[in-house]
């Protein structure tokens, strides 16, 4: 009697299928593969299971720019079932430009504010001088030319007689 061959292939399938069911379901996004790069950052990654979270730190001469963040989490898509790491909003800047920065404008600010200050202190006394000089009432000046004594006789009137000669 012939063998049927649908027999022989259900009798050797028949045990993988089942193993294949009986096994525990197997989880391919349980564990995140290496996190992105972020320039002139470096991460120590302590764990790379699902909900682990880790922290980009700025390379020497560089500082985290305010309001960017140095968090990662592994995280499992839902849709997908894959785990990733968070792309981190950390922007590392150089902590010597900025800092070397501020000390220059500060350097440089001072002494000019007080250039300024002195140059408008001494526009003010020059002003006001020179209102004082020029505040004198003509009534000062009369007083002054009355001061003075007049001389040659003719009573002041010396010019009459030099524009007008007879001949």
């Amino acid at each position: 009697m012939a063998r049927h061959p649908l027999r022989d292939c259900w009798a050797i399938e028949l045990p993988v299928l089942l193993l294949l069911l009986l096994r525990p379901p197997q989880t391919p996004g349980t564990t995140c593969s290496t996190p992105t790069s972020i320039e002139h950052a470096n991460i120590q990654v302590k764990s790379y299971n699902e909900n682990s979270r880790e922290r980009y730190i700025c390379n020497s001469g560089f500082k985290r720019k305010a309001g960017t963040s140095s968090l990662t989490k592994c995280l499992r898509n839902e849709d997908t079932n894959i785990t990733q790491w968070t792309i981190p909003t950390l922007i590392c800047i150089s902590s010597h430009s900025s800092s070397s920065t501020a000390v220059t404008v500060a350097t440089i600010a001072t002494p000019v504010t007080v250039l300024c200050g002195a140059c408008v202190v001494l526009l003010l006394v020059c002003y006001h001088k020179k209102s004082r000089q020029t505040s004198q009432t003509p009534s000062d000046q009369v007083e002054n030319m009355e001061d003075i004594p007049m001389t040659g006789g003719n009573n002041g009137r010396e010019e009459d007689t030099e524009n007008y000669h007879t001949v």
